[in-house]
């Protein structure tokens, strides 16, 4: 007979009632066997719980409406099941959970909403129906899914009917945010392997086929962001990419395989500060209760979050409190803090006593361990150190200097006076094997075993490479001319002479005088105008160092014209690339340097000289360090001077340095710029007679000179740091 019931909030009257459910008999006389699970056409679960035995009346039951859960008490009555924990996820169902104690079996239904529900008896078995009232709530795509048993033949044939039809590969997305891949398979007991390699998930099916594709389900905001078919011989193998670190669960119900994806909880950043404000994360509910026993709320607690707790008998004393929808963590938190008690979890057990209890047995067991320590027989054990120094590591073993302070501080200092080594331990080095002998307990033995596999770790080294590049582009123009009129002019009035200085003058006055007329224009030391050409010019602009000249001479019966025009012009590129490398362990300073020394005289006091020495070399200077993250940090200088002859003094050129010295951080393999030099000169000069320089054209052409020079110079040092890590010799090839 159907006895209709509503969701209420009852959990006062409920706990009540199913505490006092007590047997006085060792073993229960009714058993849970198994349960089904249908979904009904009308969208309803229902649940069959299969009895061995017919019970009397319908079990006891309460609501919570925070999360929304169903309880069922079966008076009298085990759970013969291997399995307390069945996953259902068909409508509005997630979960039934089992318990027992004191004689009753407790199954607890978690929902997606709160919602009506119907309680019937058949035969042996205990129906429960839950309606389907409530958005939100995704259904299988089987028409009926059973589990853990055998399903009625019309529902068996509707699920091939419809597994028939539906795609061989599904995914949908959970209530929790968890990502759920269905797979049809052939059978229900079709064997299959799964593996995670990094954030990828792998599943091999041997024996079954499947249809090849590649299905985007980033859309689903889940771990799994593609799903890939291929199929693999007989076999097929199905492949999920995850974006984040996740967990993965599988379970088969008849022919279809339910993947689960989840991602793995951050770690709380506050859970080893025990100053820091609890994070509280389990599942909500709502208590309220008036004057009620500590021990039967903890046991409420056991049962609503499936935990194994067991609770001393020094736990007494009853309590009033009304938590409305606050995790359950936080409510244990709280009900512990209110009554002086503490917890600690062994595993899956939570065992809860008074502080002093927890405390006075902790002290025991610590009390304990230095007993062992002072009674167990002592054991000796050579331990090979291959890539450090033996005695730094028995530096790190060894006990340290005993603090003479007294009191609470003077203990925790006693007690770390030993270092590595229980109060009974000794350790020798032998400095030429680089061997340590350890003479110590068989436990605190292997720990420094352990201690010392991670400290003898090798070194890590770097390759450093260092480029130097000097750039030159040089540009440079001339454009002069020379050009003068030298004549003779005989009148009445006398003789006019004219040239490009008075020496041309004087001599050819001399000539004149001394009676050789210049009548006819002559060259060299015979009479007529002067023989040196330089002292005919009137304008005097030539190129310094003229790549070209062109030179114009007119001789007339009294005049002689004397013209030159020159012109210059140089470019020129030029790059000079400098590369040391060295080689060094992690933290260890290093240098490479390539070069010249220079000589030069020093005159001393006393009037003797003395010669020196002067480096002029190309050098780098590293120190590295590695970071956990495989960055390199250096600090590093490097120098290139180069002797510059063309302006030596006494023999000794000047320097021209190059020097860069900082510290940075590099990505392993990557190249930065240490930094940079860039020079330009642009000169631009024009050489004139005044005025007559000025005139168009012609003062450009006849009465000046142009110079233009224009000089760039770029520098340039790069650093690329390369980790070492197996094997020098193959990285270093690499980079040649």
């Amino acid at each position: 007979m159907m006895q209709p019931n509503t969701p209420k909030n009852r959990l006062t009257q409920a706990i009540t009632l199913a505490l006092g459910l007590s047997m006085s008999s060792a073993w229960a006389a009714n058993a849970i066997k198994d349960i089904n699970v249908d979904l009904l056409t009308d969208g309803s679960t229902q649940i069959r719980f299969i009895m061995a035995e017919p019970m009397q009346a319908t079990p006891s039951n309460f609501v919570i409406e925070e999360p929304a859960r169903i309880a069922l008490d079966f008076p009298d009555t085990r759970f013969d099941a291997a399995n307390k924990l069945r996953t259902i996820d068909i409508g509005n169902v997630h979960d039934v959970r089992f318990a027992e104690s004191q004689g009753r079996a407790r199954a607890i239904i978690s929902l997606g909403h709160s919602t009506p529900y119907d309680i019937s008896l058949a035969g042996n078995d205990v129906i429960l129906a839950i309606k389907n009232i409530g958005a939100g709530n995704d259904l299988p795509s089987q028409a009926n899914v059973i589990e853990q048993g055998v399903a009625p033949a019309a529902s068996a044939s509707a699920a091939e009917q419809t597994a028939a039809t539906s795609p061989q590969v599904d995914f949908k997305m959970g209530a929790k945010g968890e990502g759920r891949i269905l797979v049809n398979m052939p059978s229900s007991n079709t064997p299959m392997n799964m593996k995670t390699e990094g954030k990828r998930l792998i599943i091999d099916m041997p024996s079954t086929q499947l249809k090849e594709g590649q299905y985007d389900v980033s859309d689903f905001a889940t771990p799994a962001q593609t799903v890939t078919v291929e199929n693999k011989g007989q076999g097929s193998r199905l492949t999920v990419e995850n974006n984040v670190a996740f967990e993965n669960m599988a379970y088969q119900v008849g022919n279809q395989l339910t993947i689960e994806i989840r991602p793995v909880p951050a770690p709380n950043a506050n859970q080893n500060n025990p100053l820091a404000p609890k994070t509280f994360t389990g599942e909500r509910l709502t208590l309220k209760f008036q004057d009620i026993e500590v021990r039967p709320l903890l046991q409420l607690l056991a049962d609503f979050t499936n935990q194994n707790i067991v609770v001393s008998d020094s736990v007494q004393g009853n309590m009033s409190l009304r938590l409305d929808n606050v995790p359950w963590d936080q409510a244990l938190d709280l009900i512990l803090t209110t009554r002086g008690l503490a917890m600690r979890q062994n595993g899956n057990v939570m065992f809860i006593a008074p502080v002093a209890e927890i405390a006075a047995q902790e002290k025991a067991r610590l009390d304990l361990i230095r007993q062992n320590e002072t009674l167990a027989p002592l054991v000796s054990d050579f331990i090979q150190i291959n890539y450090a120094r033996a005695q730094d590591i028995e530096k790190l073993l060894r006990p340290a200097k005993t603090s003479s302070n007294v009191g609470a501080l003077g203990a925790a200092t006693v007690a770390a006076s030993h270092g590595f080594l229980s109060p009974r331990g000794t350790i020798t080095v032998d400095e030429r094997t680089n061997t340590l002998l350890v003479n110590d307990i068989a436990d605190n033995l292997q720990r420094i075993r352990d201690l010392v596999k991670k400290l003898d770790s090798p070194i890590k080294q770097v390759l450093i490479e260092t480029r130097i590049v000097i750039a030159t582009d040089n540009f440079a123009r001339e454009l002069g001319v020379k050009w003068g009129v030298t004549g003779v002019n005989t009148g009445s009035n006398g003789t006019t002479v004219y040239s490009g200085n008075n020496t041309a003058t004087n001599q050819m006055l001399s000539n004149i005088v001394g009676g050789n007329v210049a009548g006819n224009i002559v060259t060299g030391p015979s009479p007529g105008f002067s023989s040196t050409v330089a002292n005919r010019y009137n304008i005097n602009l030539p190129v310094t160092d003229p790549m070209g000249t062109l030179g114009l001479s007119i001789l007339g019966s009294n005049v002689l014209v004397d013209m030159e025009i020159s012109a210059m012009q140089a470019e020129g590129q030029g790059e000079i690339i400098s590369s040391p490398r060295v080689l060094t362990a992690n933290g260890q300073p290093a240098y490479i340097k390539q070069g010249k020394e220079i000589p030069y005289q020093e005159a001393s006091s006393s009037g003797a000289t003395t010669t020196s020495f002067k480096e002029a070399v190309l050098q780098t200077i590293v120190t590295p360090q590695i970071t956990p993250n495989n960055n390199v940090i250096m600090d590093i200088k490097v120098q290139k001077d180069e002797p510059d002859w063309t302006r030596s003094v006494n023999g000794v050129p000047p320097l021209d340095k190059r020097e860069v010295k900082t510290k940075v951080q590099v990505n392993n393999g990557e190249t930065v710029v240490l930094g940079g030099i860039y020079e330009i000169s642009n000169v631009n000069q024009l050489d004139k007679i005044p005025f007559l320089g000025d005139i168009p054209w012609i003062g450009r052409a006849l009465f000046s000179k142009t110079l233009k020079n224009s000089q760039k110079f770029e520098l340039l040092i790069f650093v690329t740091p390369r980790i070492v890590e197996n094997g020098m010799m193959t990285e270093v090839q690499n980079v040649q």
